[in-house]
């Protein structure tokens, strides 16, 4: 019977040798074939083909060029976000929360393979999205629950795309500290606690001597702007 164990195991290990080498092949071969476009190459393809191109340079190890295209694939569909958050969350808002989920996507991981599950996955981030904005403010929003919350439990929440673990959100923060250095120091305490921390723009001034309301959504329109500026350099100012 031992015997038999060992011969069993060594079929498996065998087996899981061959995977391995199969799939060093294939990732080989991947990163032979594997060519990065530029971005002006990138906007003629249409979503199908830059969700192939996507997968082809995660299977090449080409993350960079991979997160360009997702980059194109999600600014795509901006409308399409705003039109979605215009039933969620007050009009003068909008743009604002709006840019908050393309961030969030473009430094997400997309592992799907067509545009319907593109589309889905991107909807999750923006009702999450909308979702925490009321939290964020102290309000609920008036509508069902996302498919992954449970019922009744504020709290508990089912699988959602990944961010902080991605390679992507790696690249992304590497920018924010980038476009926070342009700022002065008291500015960048007013976009970490109030951009980032949560904190409306009444408790930043309470929190930061010399603030007003007024210079905290200055501030962080500014960086905002800024921010998109790095992440979309052929978009519009």
């Amino acid at each position: 019977m031992a015997s038999a164990r060992l011969a069993s195991g060594s079929g498996a290990t065998v087996r899981q040798l061959r995977l391995l080498v199969a799939d060093s092949i294939l990732r080989s071969t991947a990163a032979v074939s594997f060519q990065p476009l530029p971005d002006h190459e990138l906007q003629k393809l249409s979503d199908d083909e830059l969700i192939e191109y996507i997968r082809n340079s995660r299977n090449a190890g080409e993350l960079a060029a991979g997160r360009r295209a997702l980059m194109v694939l999600v600014c795509g569909y901006e409308r399409d976000v705003k039109r979605r958050l215009s039933l969620r969350v007050p009009k003068n808002v909008v743009d604002d929360v709006a840019h908050d989920a393309l961030v969030k996507a473009i430094a997400a991981a997309f592992d799907g393979t067509s545009v319907g599950e593109f589309r889905s996955w991107l909807h999750t981030i923006v009702d999450r999205t909308s979702v925490d904005f009321y939290r964020r403010a102290e309000r609920r929003p008036k509508e069902s629950i996302l498919p992954s919350e449970h019922a009744g439990e504020d709290d508990v929440w089912g699988a959602e795309p990944s961010i902080d673990s991605e390679a992507g959100a790696v690249e992304l923060r590497i920018i924010v500290e980038e476009v926070l250095e342009t700022f002065n120091e008291k500015h960048r305490q007013v976009i970490e606690v109030h951009a980032f921390g949560g904190l409306t723009a009444g408790e930043v001034c309470d929190k930061i001597e010399g603030m007003t309301v007024d210079n905290v959504a200055q501030i962080a329109s500014r960086f905002r702007a800024k921010l998109r500026a790095r992440l979309d350099p052929g978009g519009a100012p």
